[in-house]
């Protein structure tokens, strides 16, 4: 698959949904190439490339592919049965695809409301991490546009604090019944290899382990609010966080990104 014409990937990069595509690109070596741009604004880009505003879109080679399951899916066709993220065989198809919308959707939708609500208020932190990834041009707008954006995020994930206090609560409940799953010692979820399953995991749970690629999209950890530093260190020392920072280090050599024409460093 290496190959192949690389791929795009358009997005908002700290997105839970683009670390889940990253994670899928990489599992299947499929060279590509990311876009990230100013949240909303990479929506309608989405739209002249085929999608539909949904994050992340993947285009290249004749698809269209918009969000992590779609990729998935895509990519599983190029390979044989025993490389597909998502097996064929039931119950086991069943069982996978149950485990992603879980950790990919409920989860992950929890963990990026517990996230943002924690983060969006340390405004000069966020500007300059949000702005790495961006074109210059989006830097130059992001203090400008900064409110306005923290403000439809208010909105979109209703941050209020008596709201967080329940999300939290879910997580850590999900988080204690991965843990027992996990605390057989199993090397994945599912079978003996890794499965779309455990690529949801660990991509739901990026933002509150914080590993070391993953890190590199928020301010530095001891930078943080006390209340999501220690949630963070807690984390670590789940047994589903052992698992999945475990998965980080055995499946993440790297997805192969095609060379960009441009390459902005930020000094931290």
């Amino acid at each position: 698959m290496t190959k192949a014409p690389p791929l795009t990937m358009l997005t908002f990069a700290p997105t839970i949904d683009s670390e889940c595509t990253r994670l899928v690109l990489g599992f299947h070596q499929a060279p590509f190439t990311e876009r990230d741009r100013l949240f909303g604004w990479v929506s309608l880009l989405t739209l002249f490339h085929g999608g539909y505003g949904r994050l992340p879109l993947v285009y290249g080679r004749g698809v269209h592919l918009s969000g992590s399951g779609a990729t998935a899916r895509y990519l599983d066709t190029l390979v044989g049965p025993d490389k597909r993220l998502v097996p064929r065989d039931q119950p086991l198809k069943e069982q996978v695809e149950a485990d992603f919308a879980l950790y990919n959707n409920e989860l992950g939708f929890d963990v990026a409301t517990f996230a943002y609500f924690h983060l969006l208020p340390e405004r000069a932190k966020m500007i300059e991490s949000l702005g790495g990834p961006i074109t210059p041009l989006g830097r130059a707008a992001l203090p400008s546009v900064y409110g306005p954006l923290h403000w439809l995020f208010k909105v979109l994930l209703r941050l209020r604090p008596e709201r967080i206090a329940d999300v939290g609560l879910r997580i850590e409940a999900l988080l204690d019944w991965t843990d027992q799953r996990v605390s057989d010692g199993r090397r994945y979820l599912h079978a003996d290899r890794a499965t779309l399953a455990d690529i949801g995991l660990m991509s739901a749970m990026a933002p509150i382990l914080l590993p070391p690629h993953y890190a590199k999209k928020v301010p530095p950890l001891d930078e943080l609010p006390a209340p999501f530093r220690k949630f963070v260190t807690d984390t670590r020392k789940r047994p589903s966080g052992l698992f999945v920072l475990r998965l980080y280090a055995e499946l993440t050599a790297g997805p192969v990104r095609a060379p960009r024409k441009q390459r902005v460093r930020r000094n931290r």
